[in-house]
């Protein structure tokens, strides 16, 4: 794995070469926001999702009637990407179809991930190419682990998501990071922009679902002092919440998803994933997600 420097002005970022993924984000206020990784608690730091989002049943999808064996979120974040651009405040990675992945993923597929910082956030984009002469059906996601509580002397219960809507959605159940079992209404947020954080959130649930929330732009702050980030993913379907169950971790993945986890008794085809892009061949998809400092 090869480590790549980022800076602007005076906000620094490091983004590993396996994965794609951005490792460190520090601000120009001084502040670290992404998770530094701890194996005992959860290891990634921001890793990308693809080519599918969450649990598959029994770890294999259909595609076009025949099986594949693929892991949780895809293999891309246990790949080593290859450089394809690098400047000074962006870095880009490509990662190739090879005989190794078209036996989880038989598509000759080209994923872009390019990450950008500025002095007060940094953008994630994913490119997505279709090179095959086939339909070739896909998720992708980002799931980025920020820092919770940001500063000194705070707890992770001082924290709120702060939606940009009045939210009127179930939450989808997944049990232990697995597959849909259904939904619930979560007292705490119906019919509010405003989530509490709390560890007993996730110590019996894992990930919190929302699957197409009105919202596409979603803060992190102490609600008493207004400061923390703020998280933009629009042309995203859902946003999975997400801190380690039973750790008491300080950190809060905030997942943008373009598909879902298996539903159980679904199909198990890739092809009727909720929110699945089905590209043509020659064609592309573009999505990204954006963090912005609130200082």
């Amino acid at each position: 794995m090869s480590q790549y420097q980022l800076s602007y002005g005076k906000a620094t970022a490091v983004v590993n070469s396996k994965g794609g993924e951005l490792a460190s984000y520090i601000a120009a206020n001084g502040r670290e926001y992404i998770w530094p990784g701890d194996p005992d608690i959860w290891s990634g730091h921001a890793p990308v999702l693809f080519p599918v989002v969450g649990t598959t049943i029994d770890g294999k999808v259909k595609i076009a009637g025949k099986e594949y064996a693929i892991p949780k979120h895809g293999f891309s974040r246990k790949q080593e990407f290859t450089l394809a651009k690098h400047g000074k405040d962006f870095v880009e990675f490509v990662l190739k179809a090879n005989p190794a992945l078209k036996e989880m993923y038989p598509f000759d597929f080209v994923l872009h991930v390019t990450h950008t910082i500025s002095e007060d956030g940094f953008s994630t984009i994913f490119l997505v190419e279709n090179q095959s002469d086939v339909e070739m059906p896909v998720c992708v996601g980002g799931h980025p682990g920020f820092l919770c509580p940001i500063y000194e002397g705070e707890k992770f219960e001082d924290y709120v998501l702060k939606f940009e809507c009045v939210e009127h959605t179930e939450n989808t159940l997944a049990p232990g990071g697995g597959c849909i079992t259904g939904t619930e209404w979560l007292p705490e947020f119906t019919d509010t922009d405003t989530l509490h954080l709390d560890h007993k959130l996730f110590d019996p649930r894992d990930a919190l679902i929302f699957a197409a929330p009105k919202s596409r732009r979603v803060k992190l702050i102490n609600e008493k002092t207004g400061k923390g980030l703020e998280f933009d993913f629009r042309k995203f379907d859902a946003l999975g919440v997400w801190s380690a169950p039973n750790k008491n971790a300080p950190y809060v993945c905030l997942e943008p998803w373009c598909g879902l986890p298996a539903y159980q008794g679904e199909t198990g085809n890739m092809e009727d994933k909720p929110y699945v892009r089905i590209l043509a061949p020659g064609e592309s998809f573009k999505v990204g997600y954006t963090m912005t400092v609130i200082d």
